[in-house]
């Protein structure tokens, strides 16, 4: 954050106690990123961008503490939706960003940001393949106009 490439947002226990520091029930970090036209995840999609690098915003880091895996609280979709929110107004203040990316670490991480409508890319990440999750769907699924 420091040398202004990324920004980390965290999610605290609001819960009044006397511990701290706070404790930390998850994060997600943001930053810019570019990807090619033939990363897309589809000719239709290809079709309506140049060949040159196109800006989206990369989700770089998501967590939540792993004694908080499985809860009812739902701290992962509660902090995928902010991360989305975030890129979203990003996006809409700059004018610039067709999409958020991310790279699955796990099998069920590529599952669970699959379950919010991303989609594989043309790039291979590890095992998994980069997720694309495109503006106007995000403006959806926040219940904000695209």
């Amino acid at each position: 954050m420091d040398k202004k490439i990324n920004r980390t947002w965290v999610l605290v226990d609001d819960e009044p106690t006397n511990v701290l520091p706070v404790p930390v029930l998850g994060y997600f970090t943001l930053t810019s990123a570019t990807v090619v036209r033939d990363e897309l995840p589809d000719q239709e999609t290809r079709s309506r961008y140049p060949a040159y690098p196109i800006p989206v915003i990369k989700l770089a880091w998501l967590g939540v503490d792993s004694k908080l895996h499985g809860s009812e609280h739902r701290y992962g979709e509660t902090i995928v939706l902010e991360a989305l929110e975030e890129a979203y107004r990003i996006v809409q203040y700059t004018g610039m960003g067709i999409a958020v990316v991310t790279d699955p670490l796990t099998q069920s991480s590529d599952r669970f940001f699959k379950r919010y409508g991303f989609l594989p890319m043309g790039r291979q990440f590890g095992d998994l393949q980069s997720l694309y999750l495109p503006m106007g769907t995000i403006g959806q699924l926040i219940d904000l106009p695209s």
